[in-house]
């Protein structure tokens, strides 16, 4: 038998080449393998987050939302991870479900969009609905010439590119009232959008700094015609600052009628449609931490307030000062320094959220803080009593 013998350049050769091909595999396989990573984040990133099932349906202990509230410290209570719970998650027509902000002045706009721009930054699967006077839409020249109007024009243009909000123009709610005064327009429309099966609304201005909690309120909250943030520690009134609402074109036009036979503000007309306590958000539902919260009760926190649990265990805060016109307006800095919080960690947590608002209306809106003038407040104050 004859044997086949390799030169010494031969076996260079072929060497060579295992090696350039175990190489070659080598690079291929990282670049496999990074190019499967880089897929699986930007799935990741695009992919709507599901919400953490409700807790488990049982009272707080203690059961009154002023010690509650009082103390915010603490984070979020571990939630009861039902397989129930979970596919429903999985596999729920989230195309019902929606976030709603109702504007009636222009100046309220950009706040709106700036809340909604969160929900889509911190990816809620939910849908994002902004309502405003139909009226805004019909000058088309004069918001060519009127700054402010195009202003307008400008923010509800980037809240539907940007942000993927759904626009829904309102008419006034009772029939044939001017169009061009704020009060003309109800909460009570947020009725009238039938095609989503439960609509969550937040009163703002304000900071929001995690949405899970509101898309689990949302998510696997029963459908109730109401489900209203209460106003006081005895669960004996409701408020206007956050609305469960399943729409119906009864309660509408029942809302609607009420409201043309007198005049009548939006929270006395949720008192007069709906009762309390049985129209009032459980509370085993809020037992998530601090779904909704002042920034003025922050001036009266005491003893053990941590600024870091208060920041992990909070939803949404909104800023409300009663000596102040709202965060719209750049109030002078002697003025803000009186009412700042003793506390020391709550003082840093009350400063912090002012100035991210404040950063993030230029940048959501590209706008800066509105002129504070006491004397035109005051007008505007007074005619609203």
């Amino acid at each position: 038998m004859g044997r086949l013998l390799l030169s010494s350049g031969q076996v260079s050769v072929i060497i060579s080449a295992c090696v350039v091909f175990a190489f070659t595999f080598a690079l291929f396989m990282s670049g496999y393998v990074l190019q499967q990573r880089y897929v699986h984040n930007l799935q990741a990133a695009i992919r709507p987050r599901l919400p953490k099932p409700l807790p488990a349906a049982k009272p707080i202990e203690p059961p009154t939302l002023d010690v509650k509230w009082a103390r915010p410290v603490g984070s979020r209570p571990e939630v009861d991870e039902t397989y129930a719970q979970y596919i429903a998650g999985q596999t729920m027509d989230w195309s019902r479900l929606g976030y709603v902000q109702v504007v009636r002045e222009h100046v309220e706009l950009c706040s709106a969009v700036m809340l909604l721009s969160d929900l889509h930054a911190m990816k809620s699967p939910a849908k994002r609905i902004l309502m405003f006077p139909r009226l805004w839409l019909a000058n088309v020249e004069d918001a060519k010439k009127d700054p402010q109007m195009a202003t307008t024009w400008r923010l509800l243009k980037a809240a539907a590119r940007r942000y993927g909000v759904t626009l829904m123009p309102m008419e006034p709610i009772v029939d044939g009232s001017d169009a061009t005064l704020p009060s003309s327009y109800s909460l009570a429309s947020i009725y009238s959008l039938v095609d989503y099966e439960r609509i969550l609304y937040l009163e703002g201005p304000g900071v929001l700094l995690d949405a899970s909690a509101l898309d689990s309120l949302l998510a696997f909250s029963k459908s109730e015609p109401l489900a209203a943030y209460p106003a006081t520690p005895a669960r004996n009134d409701m408020s206007t600052s956050l609305l469960l609402i399943n729409p119906s074109q009864e309660k509408f036009h029942q809302m609607k009628k009420l409201r043309e036979s007198r005049p009548i503000t939006d929270l006395n007309l949720f008192r007069k449609t709906f009762n309390a306590p049985e129209s009032l958000i459980s509370e085993w539902s809020l037992s998530m931490g601090n779904v909704y919260y002042e920034s003025q009760d922050l001036r009266h926190v005491t003893g053990d307030f941590n600024a870091t649990a208060f920041e992990e265990a909070t939803t949404f805060v909104r800023l409300s000062e009663p000596e102040l016109p709202g965060p719209e307006y750049d109030m002078p800095y002697l003025d803000r320094v009186k009412l700042r919080p003793q506390d020391q960690q709550a003082e840093e947590v009350w400063s912090r959220l002012y100035e991210r608002f404040r950063s993030q209306r230029m940048e959501v809106c590209g706008l800066d803080l509105e002129v504070y003038s006491p004397v035109v407040l005051g007008g505007l104050f007074a005619q609203g009593t």
